[in-house]
């Protein structure tokens, strides 16, 4: 299934590496991206997006990231 670039992203997919449940994260007023919730120190899968000024276009890049 491909999601097209006018569809807004409402939930993240899993994980493309691993499989597992994607964290979104904040960081600031308007910095956030997505990463395997096997990131750091919860495991060691090293899966993460590109940052975007808002939660629906951090989805967005993790979504792409398949």
């Amino acid at each position: 299934m491909s999601i097209s670039p006018t569809t807004p992203a409402t939930s993240a997919q899993a994980c493309p590496k691993c499989g597992a449940p994607a964290e979104p994260q904040k960081a600031g007023s308007n910095r956030y991206w997505v990463q395997c919730s096997k990131f750091g120190k919860n495991g060691n899968c090293n899966a993460i997006s590109q940052q975007g000024s808002s939660k629906k276009e951090a989805i967005a890049n993790w979504n792409k990231l398949r």
